[in-house]
């Protein structure tokens, strides 16, 4: 059975319908047919909540014209609390609806659903405490008073997994406010990560996000449904308004300001432009847009959350999937069953209408033709499957090299700092001197290695730093005018006045570079290669790369941003340029426009908000210039490798600094409470339990003077988000040397 997601060849219903209503009318044979043709159907859309951007896929659908396009009128209907969506679509007076994984449990119950595609790759429900607070762990919620919506049954399966059944904890209805965990009415609460976060962070309270993911219960979110009806008797409908909302939702997650506006002017200000775009930031990685099609199912995925239901005693051991997931072939493939059926019937009245054999004949050519464009469409169909797989891959291994190279830099801090250590004691010029010297130096080339993996698998920026973007521009520039005159005219304006950005140098010159051999690549035969910058009204600046060369077409422009997709020949691209540049631009909180039309070459537009702030230090160097010397201190190393503890107690000795050492930051919050003073915090970010993440946050409420270096060998976005929102917090990259870490130790010790 193909699986929601996979592609195949459109059924052309003006060809089969004009001439199979003709035959059956002349053979006066009664079937109910479909509208002629351009007549729009209407058909309606019952979403589970109030209008967000949660649903931004469909308005842009709508907005865009992709509903109108495919014959279909839509009307988008709010939910409201106690709406049934499910109840809505089964009763006929909604063809569609949007819901949770929990749509197995309704067809269970007799109700038949069928699921259309996976909006969300992953659910965005969590459970949410505020940090500093009584939870700190889901077991803590044993005894404590639990606010939770209906139908959240993942996240019960999560508590009863990490040993705590809903019998243990106080379950109280959901109010939907925000309040009720701020006010301290109840101690946790279920949330959407899209949603109740947002107004934690404008009231600056830190919180706790605990999802069902971390306990291996992984479901899908925010499912595009209709009934067996629906798709019994407009399967044509149903296949035009799942690909046209598909459709909606890869423009949406392109453009989402201007889909946050499009929500605003329709249906009025209800929390805020802010809002919207806190929800689409934090959709991007639960729908995985730049990795997965949207609205791709697989089957394994449901049966796992079949299986899960199962456990739960939801669902019986033997419910069956069958029926439940949409097969885009199936209405396809029933349209030609009637097709086969009318022709028979014809085919006995043959010898009574002659005239009809012509009729046949032509229709025998376009049967052919249209065989030949299923053949080539199913080809299509196989390449997309390759693609998602490379994509499937490549994603696999992102993951495994963040991981790999996070295990090796505490290998290597480990090896570095016991050498480090030694080499001090070591006479200048003797055998051991040498000896622990091309060690240090082995350690920081392999940590220069690792660093290269960590730039493939990381998706934020590596360091932060004040940058010009016009050096950046004329860094570029240099380069091409040596290599690109002989073909191509550079015009270079750069505004003297442009303000400065934040972020990661090394990232946004790769990214600038991508473009502008792009831009060199698409004229072949001469041409002019224009770079522009400007300051923006918005207090953003916008970098403009345009070239005079031979254009996209609107299918290619369509898919530029894709991983994967080039247009070059074989060996010639990798079809990763345009979307790691976008990728670089959203790490950075920017926007990327692409305008070509083929024959009038091609306009990239990057925007990026400016920075007028304090002078930012690199948080990847330990800071330049002479340290004063610090006075000894006593040091709380919290780290879970037993390499690092121990080459680490040793360098701090060296260093004449004292220490304790402990494995978790759940030891080292207990050791605090029962009132260890250190004058220095060293923390590792990746532990089980809490981890950096979870115990800094705790430490920062208790003990907020404490000085703390944040110690990782996988150094991503998440870490430097963590080090803007807490003071005197700085970063210590793994692998480090005595030196850099005795220049951190100075510092604190002038604090």
């Amino acid at each position: 059975m193909a699986l929601a997601g996979e592609t195949g060849s459109a059924p052309v219903p003006g060809v089969r319908g004009w001439w199979l209503r003709s035959l059956l009318l002349t053979l006066g044979l009664g079937v109910s047919l479909a509208a002629a043709p351009g007549a729009a159907e209407a058909v309606t859309l019952q979403l589970k909540w109030h209008h967000q951007f949660q649903f931004a896929g469909y308005y842009a659908a709508q907005d865009q014209g992709y509903y109108r396009d495919a014959g279909l009128e839509v009307e988008i209907l709010e939910g409201e609390p106690g709406v049934d969506t499910v109840k809505e679509v089964v009763d006929g007076r909604a063809q569609y609806g949007v819901g949770n994984s929990a749509l197995l449990l309704s067809r269970e119950k007799g109700q038949p659903v069928v699921a259309l595609a996976a909006v969300f790759q992953h659910s965005p429900l969590i459970l949410m405490a505020k940090a500093g607070g009584p939870i700190s762990a889901v077991q803590d919620l044993v005894g404590r008073r639990l606010m939770i919506e209906n139908h959240a049954d993942e996240l019960i399966a999560y508590l009863r997994k990490e040993g705590v059944p809903e019998t243990s904890v106080t379950l109280l209805q959901h109010s939907f406010d925000a309040g009720d965990l701020l006010d301290g009415r109840v101690d946790c609460m279920s949330a959407y990560v899209t949603d109740e976060p947002f107004f934690l962070k404008k009231t600056h309270q830190a919180c706790l996000e605990f999802s069902p993911r971390m306990g291996g219960i992984d479901f899908y979110g925010d499912n595009l449904f209709t009934s067996e009806a629906e798709l019994r008797d407009h399967p044509a409908r149903v296949r035009a308004f799942r690909e046209a909302s598909m459709r909606g939702w890869k423009y949406a997650m392109q453009h989402p300001e201007a889909i946050a506006d499009l929500i605003i002017a329709r249906y009025g200000v209800r929390r805020g432009r802010d809002y919207l775009l806190f929800e689409a930031e934090k959709m991007v990685p639960l729908l995985q847009p730049s990795l997965v099609e949207m609205g791709y199912m697989y089957k394994g995925r449901w049966q796992h959350i079949l299986d899960t239901y199962a456990d739960l005693g939801l669902l019986p051991k033997d419910f069956r999937l069958e029926g439940f997931l949409y097969d885009p072939e199936a209405g396809a493939r029933q349209e030609h069953r009637n097709l086969m059926v009318a022709m028979a019937a014809a085919l006995a009245l043959v010898a009574l209408l002659g005239g009809v054999a012509l009729v046949f004949f032509r229709l025998n050519l376009r049967l052919k033709g249209e065989i030949a464009s299923r053949e080539q469409a199913e080809e299509a169909k196989a390449a997309l499957q390759a693609q998602l797989l490379q994509a499937q891959k490549m994603e696999s291994l992102g993951s495994l090299a963040g991981g790999v190279a996070h295990d090796m830099n505490n290998v290597l801090g480990a090896i570095l700092g016991m050498a480090s250590a030694n080499l001090a004691d070591q006479p200048e010029g003797s055998a051991a001197h040498k000896a622990f010297g091309t060690i240090i130096k082995a350690a920081d080339r392999g940590g220069k290695m690792v660093k290269g993996l960590l730039s493939f698998a990381r998706a934020g920026t590596a360091s932060v730093q004040e940058l010009d973007f016009n050096a950046i521009v004329r860094e570029e520039v240099q380069l091409l005018e040596r290599t690109t005159l002989a073909k191509v005219r550079l015009e270079v304006d750069l505004d003297p006045e442009l303000r400065p950005i934040l972020g990661d140098g090394g990232a946004l010159n790769h990214a600038f570079m991508n473009l502008c051999v792009n831009a060199v690549d698409a004229m072949p035969d001469r041409g002019v290669l224009t770079i522009r910058t400007r300051n923006a009204e918005d207090g953003c600046i916008e970098v403009l790369v345009t070239d005079t060369g031979t254009g996209m077409t609107p299918e290619v422009l369509a898919q530029a941003l894709d991983p994967f997709f080039t247009t070059k020949p074989q060996g010639k691209g990798t079809g990763m340029g345009l979307s790691m540049v976008y990728n670089t631009v959203k790490a950075h909180k920017g926007h990327l426009e692409l305008d070509s039309q083929p024959g009038m070459g091609t306009r990239v537009r990057l925007r990026f908000p400016s920075f007028q702030g304090r002078e930012v230090e690199d948080p990847y160097q330990p800071g330049a210039g002479d340290e004063p010397e610090g006075q000894s201190l006593h040091v709380l190393l919290v780290d879970d490798d037993e390499l690092i503890r121990s080459s680490l107690e040793s360098v701090l000795e060296a260093l004449g600094h004292t220490s304790t050492a402990t494995a978790s930051g759940e030891e080292a919050l207990l050791l605090l409470g029962k009132g260890l003073q250190p004058d220095l915090v060293i923390m590792d970010m990746n532990m089980p339990g809490l981890g950096g993440a979870g115990t800094l946050p705790l430490l920062r409420a208790q003990w907020p003077a404490v000085p703390v270096l944040l110690s990782t060998g996988r150094a991503d976005q998440s870490v430097l988000d963590l080090l803007a929102a807490h003071p005197q917090v700085t970063l210590l990259s793994k692998p480090f040397t005595m030196r850099e870490l005795e220049a951190h130790l100075k510092r604190a010790g002038h604090t």
